[in-house]
């Protein structure tokens, strides 16, 4: 069980390293050298990606964090 609460962990921590480069990638691009819509952004979209897996691990009634 140690071995597969890793690799979970792992798993979570590469899906919220791409999803935090992708939205940082996109918030660049588009929003140019408005530094506060940046950050703004980012936190958003973060806020919104955390919701989705909050509600995602609820539903699947998978907690590997206990």
């Amino acid at each position: 069980m140690p071995g597969e609460r890793a690799i979970h962990i792992g798993i979570f921590i590469l899906i919220l390293l791409g999803l935090c480069s992708l939205s940082a990638w996109v918030s660049y691009k588009y929003l140019g050298d408005q530094l506060v819509l940046q950050i703004a952004a980012i936190a958003l979209s973060w806020g919104v990606i955390l919701l989705v897996l909050y509600v995602s691990f609820k539903a699947l009634k998978w907690e590997w964090w206990t």
